[in-house]
């Protein structure tokens, strides 16, 4: 029995990606978010127009890969791509094209606050006009938070209108009452109560169908990101897992020899191969025009690969006996991710209502 992880996203991001996760593989090791600009992965998404790298979702792919092949946990899903994403699906002005530019040169460092999605719209923090700008109120639900984070990105809805709008905010302008976090991947988590807060009319980016397709974009991007990480975590983790029973011996003889253990193994490996399909055919949607039926099979990406991450998780966990497992090793570390990335942008039961519906309406 063997595997060797094989490159899912080849390119030059991969080497500099599997680099700075190499040189943090230890679990004390600090990383800071602040090497995402410095290396320039921010711009990765950005048109060569607004001086970006303009690149494809491949190129996000290596990157996430390289986190992937040591569990390293950084904010390069909102921060390298549905950040930009939005940005460059906004209406075209110079306040965006700014930011875009600020984000290229790694002057801006923007962070995507609360929901994305416009199934959820209860959830959002409320947009109150007045005579020279806006009252917002409510809450920023929990986002990852560094002080290398210049501005925060979220979507909130008009009580005028009740249609979303995109707003941006400085960080200057956060209220400093906020609960502060720290997930069991070790990502460090931010809520703030608004409060009551006045802000300028150009905070507020876009409005109606303009806002509903930037949200629409950072949603298609969020879905095949995550799909993208659970992936790569899989590769890695099966792996970590084949080699973990080739070296353990029980009985005077290798774990892998065991028939029932070897089953198990074909099953991750089939389970791996499945996701990886999958999204791969899933990311033409990804360029489509955003209708009803690239929606669904980005549900569709979204209910499968969440369902198996779980499922990949807990198989790996017993494979590896089942106890005795900690955080400094890299199959628990592996484990938890692919466990946090199953429940982020949406779970399972969120995908399943939203094809249940398209099935309704389409007959």
């Amino acid at each position: 029995m063997g595997f060797e992880a094989a490159t899912i996203f080849p390119g030059v991001l991969l080497e500099g990606a599997e680099r700075v996760a190499k040189n943090a593989s230890s679990y004390e090791a600090a990383i800071y978010p602040r090497i995402i600009q410095e290396m320039g992965w921010s711009s990765t998404l950005i048109s060569e127009s607004n001086g970006g790298y303009g690149g494809s979702f491949a190129d996000i792919g290596s990157l996430l890969e390289g986190m992937a092949s040591r569990a390293i946990n950084l904010p390069i899903i909102t921060r390298c791509c549905i950040v930009p994403g939005m940005l460059e699906a906004a209406p075209e002005t110079e306040s965006v094209s700014a930011l875009l530019s600020q984000i290229a040169q790694g002057v801006a460092c923007i962070e995507l606050a609360g929901s994305l999605s416009w199934r959820e719209t209860h959830k959002l923090p409320q947009l109150s006009p007045v005579t020279d700008g806006w009252i917002l109120s409510g809450r920023l639900d929990a986002f990852e938070w560094s002080e290398c984070c210049t501005h925060v990105l979220f979507c909130a809805l008009d009580t005028a209108s009740q249609n979303i709008s995109i707003v941006i905010i400085e960080a200057g302008q956060l209220p400093d009452q906020a609960r502060h976090f720290t997930t069991v991947e070790r990502r460090r988590i931010k809520q703030v109560d608004i409060g009551s807060l006045k802000i300028a009319n150009y905070s507020v980016l876009a409005q109606g169908d303009a806002a509903s397709a930037m949200c629409q974009a950072g949603w298609k991007l969020a879905q095949v990101s995550v799909a993208a990480d659970i992936v790569c975590t899989m590769n890695y983790m099966l792996a970590e897992t084949v080699g973990y029973l080739q070296e353990r011996k029980q009985f005077g003889q290798p774990l892998a020899q065991f028939q029932a253990l070897r089953h198990d193994v074909a099953k991750l490996y089939v389970s791996f191969e499945t996701c990886k399909n999958l999204l791969m055919a899933s990311l033409r949607s990804l360029e489509g025009a955003g209708g009803r039926d690239d929606l669904a099979a980005l549900d569709l990406l979204g209910v499968y690969t969440r369902e198996q991450a779980i499922a990949f998780a807990q198989s790996v966990i017993q494979l590896h006996g089942g106890m005795g497992m900690t955080q400094e090793t890299m199959a628990a570390r592996m484990a938890t991710r692919l466990v946090a990335n199953a429940l982020r942008f949406g779970d399972t039961y969120s995908h399943v209502k939203a094809l249940t519906q398209f099935q309704a309406d389409e007959k």
